[in-house]
């Protein structure tokens, strides 16, 4: 069993655990319409009032994934991410964290989201929320700089959860990949530029 390091909970919860690779999900600033909100709002509150890492606990956090995926690949809001431009420099982004000793080995970037595999080495010395905040800060200031125009690129909150089984792994680096074609952005995922 791995070890915890540290959970946090804002709206969603966060662990970080030790040797762990995370399923990460950043979204657009404006990626979500109203009654969106309120229904994630619901699970939010559903999931805080239940176990951390219970069975019921994971149910709820699947529901909750299941639906914010389904209000996203409609394609709401300004949808920064359709631009090569902008969804070349998450990817950057992502192949840079390499200077801090973390491997984004699987990614998919969506018109107004992305999803990436991310897996800190032992080395790396930072904590998730730091490489998250340094892949979200620098990208979206060079995404401001190409599309102009101004407020938050991204959503305060993300989503993540450690991978625990490589059955696990495995169904989740297949969501990454088919993420485009279940959004029908593509036939094929050899068509979608921006999936690894």
């Amino acid at each position: 069993m791995r070890h915890t390091i540290k959970f946090t909970r804002r709206h969603l919860p966060h662990w970080e655990v030790e040797a762990a690779e995370y399923f990460v999900t950043v979204r657009c600033a404006d990626s979500l319409p109203r009654d969106a909100v309120l229904r994630l709002a619901e699970l939010h509150q559903t999931l805080a009032g239940i176990t951390p890492g219970s069975a019921e606990f994971a149910g709820i956090q699947r529901q909750h994934f299941r639906s914010l995926e389904k209000y996203l690949d409609v394609g709401h809001g300004s949808c920064p991410l359709r631009e090569p431009e902008c969804a070349s420099i998450v990817i950057d982004e992502l192949a840079l964290l390499a200077e801090w000793h973390v491997a984004a080995t699987h990614y998919t970037i969506m018109p107004n989201h992305w999803h990436a595999l991310i897996s800190p080495l032992p080395e790396c010395g930072r904590s998730l929320s730091q490489i998250i905040k340094r892949l979200k800060g620098r990208s979206a200031r060079r995404i401001r700089q190409q599309i102009g125009g101004c407020g938050p690129v991204w959503q305060r909150e993300w989503f993540d959860r450690w991978m625990r089984d490589d059955h696990e792994r495995e169904k989740t680096v297949h969501c990454i990949q088919q993420n485009p074609m279940r959004a029908r952005l593509v036939d094929n995922r050899e068509s979608h530029p921006w999936t690894k």
